[in-house]
């Protein structure tokens, strides 16, 4: 895999002696960052300890409170319930630190705590403290240890991924900014479950969650924005950018939700979230700036980012960050062969030249009330090909997304409020140079408008040992897309027939929901939720129209589309024993038709393939049911060690699946022989696509070492049938009809091990990724909090639907 690194060495019958005189080289450099690194290490965890939190914690046990700061304030935090059961707390809603919240919570507990060098946090009793005057501070009971800004779980998940009774991950901030990812792409390497689509000649790529993809089955979001944006080609079709360089952390749900981000989605979300002034600037500063510069082999030509953050006031930060990133045509791989590229040599039109942008304003207004105004900007200008290599497009792409935010979390439990507007348009502009088919170059440009909003609140009840959750709301968004087409000669389309596969149009979904979830002294747990989603489409298209003769006539047409449903959720874990949770859950979802689906007309840019619009498609419905175990466990083997492991089966079902057909046209006599018209439309599968599987992902540390893995095994059961709105054939076989249909590999295995050095600060990382257990690859890092040095490189493929870049 390329990286982009100070330093590289490619593994190949080179001298090992090289490889011990790099490791020196890295442990010289290491050295001398030993006291910055050090200072770093205190600073972060103070920082992350005296952050500003919007805390909402329920009234109950003292052991819940604890863990509840701790999730929400994003601090690694360990509660040994035995020593202080029988304790309870009110709850409170209130903006403070971490350290303000354990003031409030231990405050006529009898308990104390403290905090020593390192950002550990010791809590034990009062009396005991006293007693023990000046003796072994190692006698007094330890009740809770905090270890602040340290992740809990696999890729950097935070504690809280390991109490969700359901399927999720997380990559968190540490491990996007050690991952020197060439790429949004390479972040999903370690997630069971989810791979990704990711075409060389496109910086754009689309997320594959348990074998669903594209067409906005998988919502995905920048900062809750949806990023709706589709472009047909001979591959995937629903793309999204952005630069990993300003992404704090992703969540990714692996199935339909009840909650925001839910509306007209089945297949999971996806929503990055991008740093902000407090990721930047450490305790008692006033600003902090970040950035990192990289290059590598195989023409990871530069990377480099620059953000700063300031605190103008007390309650206004602002964050502003740039990033510039050059990639060159890599080189193919020399083993194996290559259809349209020489081994060993340049892959044709790969590399791009992107730009990003980054702005976010934090405005506090009051103790309860917050505003979040951000931006962020992703250009970049590139070449791509059809297959063959043969014809050549230059593209020019650009992503802008704006948010807005507002929170209202006041000293009240019927009240949690978040109202979010937000906009995105992603546009590209391509020139297609001249056919040999004899046609002129033509501009082919797409753009799609997508702005939304939501508004929901989060009430709270506690009951005696009954808590009860209650959040409801609505969320609404608009498509529309516009597509222009102009060739240099207009004589070679002069019925304007050329709209390709991204049509115009306009499509509108609304939705409303509620989700209850009720826990009974945290030993049971309920989540009942329904969401209403409702869609409309409207819009033209143009089509090619043969009589019987075989004379064709443009026809327009005006289509519109529209439908509704109630999709149910419902969940319920157990914890039979103090850190082991069993849970099932059982979800269903609805996904809406795109522009793309419902508008397709015309002919393939370039003239030859006719295309047909389908205004009768139906929506598509998924139920899945899953079921699993969250495992969390410290001081097992050796002291202060943990052990955080999730796994998850699911079974799907999805009707009414959407998929590019080959349809027939009217059949004709040309002289002596038949002719039938073959079209190319949008169908609902007849039959129902069916996957089900496993997934894991477990972290152990004990400090000094550790080790981790993700795996998942899927299986996918595709119709062999389809039918579709036509007024020439109603029923077809889907084995040579069928375009396109995304498959993910069928075994994932991702697995690291490490050893840490000088008090944490030089870490060594083994990291192996492999697809469809057929082919491996390994890494191993010199990571210190200041930097990364890659002591051996070799190929890591990143997934089965993308270009093999190395040998």
């Amino acid at each position: 895999m390329d990286m982009g690194n100070q330093v590289g060495l490619r593994l190949g019958g080179r001298p090992t002696k090289r490889l011990a005189s790099l490791l020196l080289v890295a442990l010289f450099q290491t050295t001398c960052l030993t006291l910055p690194a050090a200072y770093a290490q205190s600073e972060a965890s103070r920082s992350e300890l005296s952050k500003q939190v919007a805390f909402n914690i329920p009234a109950g046990s003292l052991s819940a409170a604890l863990l509840q700061v701790g999730q929400q304030a994003g601090i690694r935090l360990s509660v040994n319930a035995q020593n202080i059961k029988g304790i309870n707390v009110s709850g409170f809603k209130e903006l403070m630190t971490a350290q303000g919240a354990l003031d409030v919570l231990l405050d006529g507990t009898g308990l104390v705590y403290e905090i020593d060098p390192s950002g550990i946090i010791i809590i034990s009793s009062l009396q005991d403290t006293v007693s023990a005057g000046d003796g072994d501070p190692s006698l007094l009971p330890v009740i809770v240890t905090a270890s602040s800004g340290d992740a809990a779980g696999w890729q950097g998940a935070p504690e809280w991924v390991y109490e969700t009774p359901r399927a999720i991950s997380v990559i968190g901030r540490d491990e996007i900014k050690n991952s020197n990812a060439r790429g949004a792409a390479d972040l999903f390497a370690g997630v069971p479950g989810v791979n990704v689509a990711d075409n060389p000649q496109d910086p754009g790529i689309s997320i594959n969650i348990r074998g669903l993809q594209d067409q906005n089955r998988v919502n995905v979001m920048i900062d809750g924005a949806r990023q709706n944006f589709q472009k047909a080609g001979h591959d995937e079709v629903g793309r999204f950018y952005i630069d990993p360089a300003f992404v704090k952390q992703v969540e990714i749900e692996k199935s339909a939700i009840s909650g925001v981000g839910g509306a007209g989605a089945m297949g999971g979300v996806v929503n990055f979230r991008t740093i902000e002034a407090s990721d930047l600037i450490r305790s008692g500063k006033s600003y902090g700036v970040e950035g990192k510069l990289a290059s590598g082999t195989n023409a990871y030509n530069f990377s480099g980012n620059l953000a700063a953050g300031v605190k103008l006031t007390e309650n206004i930060s602002f964050a502003a960050g740039i990033s510039k990133k050059n990639l060159g045509k890599y080189d193919a791989g020399s083993k194996g062969s290559l259809t349209y590229s020489s081994s060993g040599q340049p892959i044709v039109f790969t590399g791009s030249e992107t730009l990003s942008w980054l702005s976010k304003l934090n405005l506090s207004l009051g103790d309860d009330h917050e505003v979040v105004l951000g931006a962020l900007g992703f250009h970049d200008a590139f070449t791509n090909s059809t297959i063959g290599g043969d014809f050549q497009n230059d593209s020019d792409i650009s992503n802008i997304t704006g948010t807005a935010t507002y929170t209202w979390q006041p000293d009240d439990n019927w009240f949690d409020l978040e109202a979010k507007v937000w906009a995105n348009r992603t546009q590209n502009d391509q020139y297609r140079l001249p056919r040999t088919a004899g046609a002129g170059g033509f501009d082919n440009d797409h753009a799609l408008n997508t702005f939304g909003g939501s508004l929901q609140n989060t009430s709270e009840f506690d009951l005696s040992k009954l808590t009860i959750s209650w959040n409801y709301g609505v969320e609404a968004f608009r498509d529309v897309g516009k597509s222009t087409t102009v060739p240099d000669n207009p004589a070679d389309d002069p019925n304007g027939l050329w709209i390709g596969a991204d049509p115009s149009g306009e499509r509108s979904v609304f939705s409303a929901f509620n989700q209850f979830a009720l826990s009974y002294n945290d030993l049971i747990k309920l989540d009942i939720g329904l969401r209403y989603d409702q869609f409309h489409l409207r819009g033209s298209s143009r089509a090619l129209e043969y009589d019987l003769t075989g004379v064709p006539s443009v026809v327009d047409q005006s289509i519109s589309n529209s439908g509704n449903r109630f999709s149910p959720t419902f969940g319920l874990s157990m914890s039979p024993i103090e850190n082991l949770q069993f849970f099932g859950r059982y979800s269903e979802g609805y996904r809406v038709p795109t522009v793309m689906e419902t508008f397709l007309g015309g002919e393939h840019t370039g003239g030859g393939l006719p295309y047909l619009p389908n205004g009768s498609l139906n929506a598509e419905q998924a139920k899945t049911w899953e079921g699993g175990v969250n495992i969390q466990l410290d001081d097992q083997l050796i002291e202060n060690d943990r052990l955080r492991l999730k796994l998850s089966y699911f079974n799907r079902e999805v009707e009414n699946y959407i998929a590019l057909a080959s349809v027939a046209g009217v059949t004709f006599d040309l002289g002596g022989f038949q002719y039938q018209i073959p079209y190319y439309q949008y169908a609902n599968l007849y039959e129902p696509l069916k996957t089900q599987g496993f997934e894991l992902e477990a972290l152990y540390d004990a400090g000094r070492f550790f080790a981790g893995v993700a795996f998942n095994r899927s299986y996918i059961d595709l119709p062999d049938t389809f039918s579709f709105d036509n007024p020439y054939t109603m029923f077809g076989d889907a084995k040579d009809r069928v375009i396109l249909l995304n498959v993910a590999p069928k075994t994932k295995l991702s697995a690291n091990a490490g050893l840490r050095f000088w008090d944490e600060r030089l870490t060594l990382v083994g990291v192996s990724h492999m697809l469809n257990l057929m082919a491996s690859s390994a890494s191993l890092l010199a990571v210190t909090k200041q930097m990364i040095i890659p002591l051996l490189i070799s190929t890591v493929p990143m997934s089965s639907m993308r270009m093999q870049r190395f040998g």
